[in-house]
């Protein structure tokens, strides 16, 4: 149920839509949906979001797991180098990605804005990721 003092829930949001939206977020979860947004297919948002952040979710824990066992030190760089190389492709997807929901309707400029802005931010992270891999070794 939702709050009604909370000012981000629409007014006509109804049970069905809510079962529309935890279908949409589980779908982030399987390997068709990540095959779908490198691809851009997905929204713009949904595509920058997703594949920088929700990653994340995936390479931290396995850089935790990495620190917690020192023999694996080594692979510090390859880690690096390889989310560097997914961010590219996330770059890459952004780009290829159109927009939805609000910003369908927004003026051109500001939809160019936005993927100029998404492009040159995850180019920007993956940039971080290539170049920092080499001194990541742990040595």
């Amino acid at each position: 149920m939702t709050d009604p003092q909370d000012d981000y829930t629409p007014e006509d949001l109804t049970p069905s839509d809510m079962d529309d939206i935890r279908a949409e977020r589980a779908r982030m979860f399987t390997l068709g949906f990540w095959k779908s947004l490198l691809a851009g297919h997905e929204g713009m948002g949904d595509t920058f979001w997703a594949g920088n952040y929700l990653a994340a979710l995936f390479f931290i824990p396995v850089y935790v797991l990495l620190l917690a066992i020192p023999p694996l030190y080594g692979l510090f760089p390859y880690l690096f180098a390889a989310f560097g190389v997914y961010l590219l492709f996330v770059a890459r997807a952004v780009a290829k990605a159109q927009p939805k929901g609000k910003l369908k309707t927004a003026s051109r400029w500001k939809q160019m804005f936005w993927k100029i802005f998404g492009v040159a931010w995850t180019l920007m992270n993956a940039t971080m990721c290539l170049t920092m891999s080499p001194f990541t070794g742990g040595v």
